[in-house]
């Protein structure tokens, strides 16, 4: 149960959100963008049926259909989809749940062009490259196959861009357009070639890490040039961290010799547009995590999910992901009961994994290291009634804040990740005063490290160390770490991501008015005023 204190911080927060999305959207229209829409539709026997798309992007902005109903635009990813953007034709659909609406149109893509375009090129070559997942003598290789992806990539974006101009061209007010992830980075380039209103604003939020230059050497002098360009015209761009923001700055000082950066202000000017740079860390809708957490379905499971536990239990919340580093965080378990075998019968590890992108091979074979290493350790410590993993594989949201809620210790030890919510969900569900073990590669951990125990991720020595130190922790020492985590998470909660995203764009726009009535005549800002 939260506190009250901090209930009526998360309400006046979501106040303060209401507030200036009134403000700024009593003369704009949104216009949001990105791969996966928030609705997918399926065929059924009863017909076509929509439900919430998945992914914490679209979780994410989602929310932003409480407080503004945005025009959304999005890619057709299933039949049903395809079959929906048919029958709507040119009218885009309305859509109404738990107090969140929009307005969504599809865009229809030929499956082949989709294909190279998601399969190809934005999974797994750029999601391969901005978490320094490419094994750099071997891959990637960019064959012929790859340059024909990407001009699917590109055409994709320009379809995106197209469907936008549209919306902004019937947009009733000026437009405020919301680009997000790695899957558009054309289409603020293409989106500038149509004529937008002088009040408009394109920003762009990238979920994921952004790499350092060097990395970026990977890809081919002409591809990496034209996203930085296309990047470059937005208005604001957002990232996870102030580290993320950085290594962009650098990567734009190495491959754009042209282009004005001033680290002081987080500005570039680039062919005469200025882009401001922001960090957004990305968070989770409080209230409604902890209103799940409170429903008769989580406590169903977290009645079915005691067995798994023992009289400590360590959890771990992951999709099966090479990047999430899941293999050494059970080398490091292992390695704490051959060290500690007192915590033998005593320690559960209690894993609970979303198989991801299994149409790639790499991912096929990190599930079954996982499954190889699990095995291993229940065979060498475990017996007939008692198993040390407790390895349980699929997707279930409120099975997941159960096990959140019954944690003594949270694993969250990513090589690198955009943020990682896992860690802010555990923070605010959990009700047994857990400590967080956290690799310094989450992005998070620019947010949650004072209160966390902080590890290397590819130390398992250091994550097992770790591991004891919050078993052994005293309960005085976890609660006051569990407190300060779930408040620092409270104060920056969903509504505040978004808060501060709108007061940017709001700030940016007003001083865009200023200098323009400056730069009138004295005669014409008499007349405009």
């Amino acid at each position: 149960m939260l506190d009250p204190s901090l209930l009526r911080v998360v309400e006046a927060q979501a106040e303060h959100l209401q507030r200036i999305s009134a403000e700024l959207f009593a003369d704009h229209t949104l216009i949001l963008a990105s791969n996966r829409g928030p609705v997918e539709y399926t065929m059924t026997d009863r017909g076509l049926e929509g439900h919430r798309g998945s992914g914490g992007l679209v979780t994410a902005m989602s929310a932003i259909g409480k407080y503004v109903s945005p025009r959304w635009v999005a890619a057709a990813m299933s039949e049903g989809d395809r079959v929906m953007a048919q029958t709507a034709g040119e009218t885009a659909l309305h859509w109404e749940h738990e107090a969140s609406q929009f307005d969504l149109r599809f865009i229809t893509i030929e499956p082949e062009m989709y294909q190279a375009y998601y399969g190809t090129v934005s999974n797994p070559l750029l999601w391969f490259l901005q978490h320094y997942m490419w094994d750099a003598p071997r891959t990637p290789l960019i064959d012929e196959t790859i340059w024909a992806a990407w001009r699917d990539y590109k055409a994709v974006n320009r379809l995106f861009a197209a469907a936008i101009a549209e919306e902004v061209e019937h947009a009733p007010q000026a437009p405020i357009v919301m680009l997000h992830d790695y899957h558009l980075y054309y289409v603020p380039a293409y989106l500038r070639q149509h004529e937008l209103p002088a009040d408009s604003c394109i920003t762009f939020f990238l979920h994921i890490p952004w790499p350092g230059p060097d990395y970026w050497s990977l890809l081919p002098q002409e591809m990496r040039l034209e996203v930085l360009e296309s990047l470059t015209k937005c208005d604001i761009l957002g990232f996870q961290t102030h580290r993320y923001l950085r290594n962009f700055l650098n990567t734009c000082l190495a491959y754009l010799p042209d282009a004005q950066i001033d680290y002081n202000q987080n500005r570039i000017v680039c062919q005469g547009h200025t882009t401001h740079l922001k960090a957004y860390p990305i968070s989770i809708d409080v209230q409604s995590v902890i209103d799940l957490g409170n429903s008769l379905d989580v406590r169903s499971f977290r009645q079915r999910l005691r067995p798994y536990t023992g009289d400590q239990t360590i959890v771990r919340i992951d999709r099966v992901e090479p990047s999430k580093n899941i293999v050494r965080g059970f080398k490091a378990f292992e390695l704490l009961l051959e060290r500690y075998p007192e915590y033998i019968g005593r320690v559960k590890f209690m894993a609970i994994l979303v198989p991801s992108r299994l149409g790639v091979e790499e991912y096929q074979r990190y599930l079954e290291e996982i499954m190889v290493v699990t095995g291993w350790i229940n065979t060498r410590y475990g017996n007939e009634e008692w198993q040390p993993v407790e390895l349980i594989v699929g997707e279930n949201y409120p099975r997941a804040i159960a096990a959140m809620q019954m944690y003594d210790v949270l694993l969250v030890n990513p090589l690198i990740d955009g943020m990682n919510l896992v860690a802010k969900e555990g923070a605010t569900v959990n009700e047994r005063g857990g400590v967080l073990v956290l690799s310094e590669g989450a992005g998070v951990a620019e947010q949650l490290s004072d209160h966390a125990l902080i590890i290397s991720p590819t130390d398992i020595v250091g994550t097992m160390e770790a591991l004891r130190q919050a078993l052994e922790m005293s309960p005085t020492e976890r609660h006051e770490r569990a407190l300060a985590l779930r408040e620092e998470v409270i104060r920056e909660d969903l509504s505040m991501w978004l808060a501060h995203q709108f007061r940017d764009v709001q700030r940016l726009l007003e001083q865009r008015a200023s200098a323009t009535r400056k730069a009138l005549p004295l005669v014409e800002q008499e007349t405009s005023a």
